[in-house]
């Protein structure tokens, strides 16, 4: 069986021009279920992260397009 992918995700929150607080993704990596529980992570290289880190299922980029 296939392994689930999930997207890691580093979130901001901005203030658009209405001033309303909103939150920014950017994708830093993937993630995967391992057999015993837990997951495995994967940043792509280059990328230092800090703060909030989010870790959602991966969806299609048609689905996820906004």
């Amino acid at each position: 069986m296939a392994k689930k992918t999930y997207d890691i995700l580093k979130s901001r929150e901005y203030t658009n021009a209405q001033g309303e607080v909103k939150t920014a993704y950017t994708t830093v990596g993937a993630a995967w279920d391992l057999d015993k529980g837990g997951m495995s992570l994967q940043i792509e290289d280059g990328i230092s992260v800090t703060g909030k880190l989010v870790i959602l299922p991966r969806r299609d980029r048609a689905e996820g397009d906004e």
